[in-house]
């Protein structure tokens, strides 16, 4: 293995949050630790932000913003600083990706080649829409002579709010629409993996940002997170996360009349029906489940194949699964690495005895490396009811849950997928369109994908219905969620 060599500047934003443009000592002295998840140990440690520490951020949010009335931060100056921040990242891919290694437990193979990358890729897109911005001009029905318009304008200040899976990936995805939009943010990374927030936002600077308008304030949601979301200025909230910490923050929204996107869990189903190409479904199947450890809320977690070939397909995921690698984040060689911490693999690990005590047959392919580290093996549970626990929570992880079914009846096949609280993504192998879009119009989900599990694109809105939350991102619509309508009269 190549031993990781983390360099010196990936660390010295320890214990620091990133307000009104520079590095920034916090209100108070607590801090968290940075722990390793691949070796457990503690390689650093950020700050335990309080109240004081988002009032600070969003004082300069909202400075920043009224300083663009004055002096405006065009459409195209949004733009070149996107674009600059796009170059920036890629400049620093390798700090970067080493970053996600060793705070979160991703694979360093799968940050050079995926989650960097596709950061600048995104960058650049968004970039694109800080000058596509339009409203409408109507002929109005008033007797005179009136000129009526609507534009867009940004919302205000955001307080946004990531999960710890996709650390890099989920800041570009918040905060680059928010800025084409023109809106200044307060991010508030997950208290597990933040390092590489903070070092997005020097980046950002070094961009063209102006100050304040990209802040990142570390520490744990009920303090960080809740103050984000009371607080007056704060015009609109961006959270991504578990479905109960998303329903109390729609819920304080809903309280204070503020805006709110939340994108929440997800118990994907995977409908394979007996026509289906099985060696590329296996694949596909296989990706959607075991990549990032299983960590990514809209995982095919859910297998629902028909009974001819329940077993055939199971066999195929299982042994592409023990093809991947599992091991150390830091070596190039891995594929599959730990899950982010001892709490979340414990918890996984929870799921799966209970659902063996429950009737299901439990197959792990390969074995976690000696020593320390929180891995968890990719998992096939076999004949998983719909009711059981398995069935109907979201895991998290590298666990497969597999339901035979008999019926052809394409009614019967929807009502099993839509048998759940969730809604976040459905995947559908066939070689029949007529039935693929047939289970199309009878799925109750955000997203729907025909034969693959991938297709994710940014130009398409993404979000969920049901307990997976409400509002998109990405697209236009993700966008223009952070603009809202000013309507204007003039006669003449």
């Amino acid at each position: 293995m190549n031993k990781m060599t983390v360099p010196d500047s990936t660390l010295r934003t320890a214990a620091r949050h990133f307000i009104d443009g520079e590095l920034s000592r916090p209100s108070g002295t607590k801090t968290l630790p940075v722990e390793d998840p691949s070796t457990e140990e503690v390689v650093g440690e950020i700050a335990a932000g309080d109240a004081q520490d988002v009032s600070d951020a969003v004082a300069a949010a909202r400075q920043a913003m009224d300083r663009t009335l004055r002096h405006k931060w065009s459409p195209s100056q949004r733009g070149d600083a996107l674009l600059a921040l796009s170059d920036k990242v890629l400049g620093n891919a390798e700090e970067l990706a080493w970053l996600e290694t060793v705070d979160a437990g991703k694979p360093i193979f799968n940050n050079r080649l995926i989650d960097v990358p596709v950061c600048a890729m995104a960058l650049r897109y968004f970039a694109g829409w800080a000058t596509k911005i339009t409203g409408e001009t109507v002929e109005m029905s008033t007797p005179g002579n009136w000129h009526g318009y609507a534009s867009r304008v940004p919302v205000g200040v955001v307080g946004q709010i990531n999960p710890w899976n996709y650390p890099l990936m989920g800041a570009v995805f918040k905060v680059a629409p928010a800025i084409a939009a023109g809106c200044a943010t307060v991010l508030k990374p997950a208290e597990q993996t933040s390092l590489s927030s903070l070092r997005l936002a020097e980046l950002a600077m070094e961009s063209g940002f102006p100050a304040g308008f990209f802040n990142v304030v570390t520490g744990v949601g009920h303090e960080v997170g809740a103050a984000l979301v009371d607080h007056p200025d704060t015009a609109k909230i961006a959270f991504t996360g578990s479905t109960d910490v998303g329903r109390s923050i729609a819920a304080a929204c809903g309280r204070r009349l503020k805006r709110c996107t939340v994108e929440l869990g997800g118990k994907s189903p995977v409908i394979v029906l007996p026509d289906a190409d099985l060696d590329a479904a296996a694949r596909g199947i296989a990706s959607g489940i075991f990549f990032n450890t299983g960590q990514t809320c809209s995982a095919g977690s859910r297998l629902l194949v028909h009974a001819s070939v329940a077993d055939e397909l199971a066999g195929k995921v299982a042994d592409i699964a023990a093809t991947m690698t599992l091991g150390s984040a830091h070596d190039p060689e891995t594929r599959m690495g730990p899950v982010v911490s001892s709490r979340q693999h414990d918890r996984v690990r929870g799921f799966v005895e209970r659902a063996a005590a429950g009737g299901a047959r439990v197959v792990t392919v390969g074995q976690a490396p000696e020593g320390p580290g929180w891995f968890v093996e990719p998992t096939i549970l076999h004949e998983v009811r719909p009711d059981m626990e398995a069935a109907r929570e979201e895991i998290f992880g590298p666990v497969l849950c597999v339901t035979p079914f008999e019926t052809a009846d394409l009614d019967e096949i929807a009502a099993l997928a839509n048998d759940s609280q969730y809604g976040l993504a459905a995947y559908v192998w066939t070689r029949d369109l007529a039935k693929a879009m047939g289970l199309v119009d009878r799925i109750a989900s955000g997203t729907v994908r025909i034969n693959t599990s991938g297709g994710a694109d940014l130009s398409l809105p993404s979000g969920g219905v049901k307990q997976s939350g409400f509002g998109r991102e990405n697209g236009r619509a993700g966008v223009e969620a952070y603009t809202e309508f000013k309507s204007v009269t003039m006669s003449y």
